[in-house]
């Protein structure tokens, strides 16, 4: 009987302890999961540029964590960056464009490269990143493209 009622114990505690490390596990991938949702790394289509609509000019931006590389499409040209990120804070460093001339699209290439030099915090929730200057103003605005 001393021995029905040990194994009885120790088959109780057995079972606890798998039913509490499901839960560890579960909220281990839930926290993961949140990681992977609000990773920077992807293709954002840009649709707002300082507060104005740029929809129709399929403008993106792409980000790289494991090479820290920025590149994209600013309206003509493509381009290519280094970045760094710390936190919210991220420095973009100087960009390489093509050299296509596309006289209809200067203005927004200009104002692209110019806006994204002033870009100082990201902010990513869910699919949607929000490049800020430093006084909290959103200057992009984009969603991330299905992969």
């Amino acid at each position: 009987m001393k021995y029905l009622i040990l194994a009885l114990y120790f088959l109780t505690i057995t079972n606890t302890n798998t039913c509490s490390n499901t839960t560890k596990n579960e909220k281990i991938a839930q926290k993961e999961e949140i990681k992977i949702q609000d990773t920077p790394n992807g293709k954002f289509f840009i649709h707002k540029l300082n507060d104005n609509d740029v929809s129709a000019e399929n403008l993106h931006i792409t980000i790289d964590e494991e090479h820290n590389l920025l590149s994209g499409y600013s309206g003509c040209n493509t381009f290519s960056s280094k970045y760094r990120i710390e936190g919210d804070a991220i420095s973009i460093g100087f960009p390489m464009a093509s050299k296509r001339y596309c006289p209809k699209k200067t203005a927004l290439e200009d104002e692209f490269f110019k806006t994204l030099s002033e870009v100082k915090t990201k902010v990513i929730k869910k699919d949607s990143l929000f490049l800020k200057n430093n006084t909290g103003t959103v200057l992009f605005y984009g969603t991330k493209t299905p992969q």
